[in-house]
């Protein structure tokens, strides 16, 4: 999806364990996932959402805003909302029809599932959706752990 105003669109748009953007470029990890897996409902968790905008030059010097909000199966909204206003300018050695790519990165604290099921989050630009990434909540069957990193201790002897 590309906004019809100004031609924005995202060429990439997902979830994470941990994602920032540094010297404009992103550094995620545990990326590109799309399930969550939980002992009982509600959940509270924490995740990273990245968003990257390429922006065509006829969007440069103006102000825009995204926004990145996050729905059920039904299209209801669930939490809170992300959101911010940049500006893109060009630099010496652009030429007239370059094109940017602005990375964006954040971090969603204490996010409150409240069932099982589909959800998307979905990222805006000045009002218009250009990318929805979908995931799933899923309860664990009684007994089961959520996925967990590896310790030296669970690997077999001699491994």
């Amino acid at each position: 999806m590309t906004n019809a105003d100004t031609d924005i669109y995202s060429p990439a748009f997902f979830m994470a364990d941990h994602a920032a953007v540094e010297s404009g470029k992103v550094y995620a990890n545990g990326a590109f996932w799309n399930r969550m897996q939980f002992p009982g409902f509600p959940a509270v968790t924490h995740f990273g959402v990245v968003a990257v905008l390429n922006i065509p030059w006829r969007a440069y010097h103006q102000p825009h805003k995204f926004a990145v909000w996050f729905e059920d199966a039904d299209g209801g909204r669930v939490a809170g909302e992300l959101g911010g206003e940049f500006t893109v300018g060009t630099t010496p050695d652009m030429k007239v029809g370059d094109e940017t790519v602005m990375p964006i990165a954040a971090m969603v604290n204490n996010f409150t599932l409240t069932k099982a099921g589909d959800y998307s989050a979905v990222l805006a630009v000045d009002g218009q959706e250009i990318s929805r990434w979908t995931f799933k909540a899923v309860l664990l069957p009684a007994g089961m752990q959520p996925n967990r990193p590896v310790s030296p201790s669970d690997l077999p002897a001699g491994f």
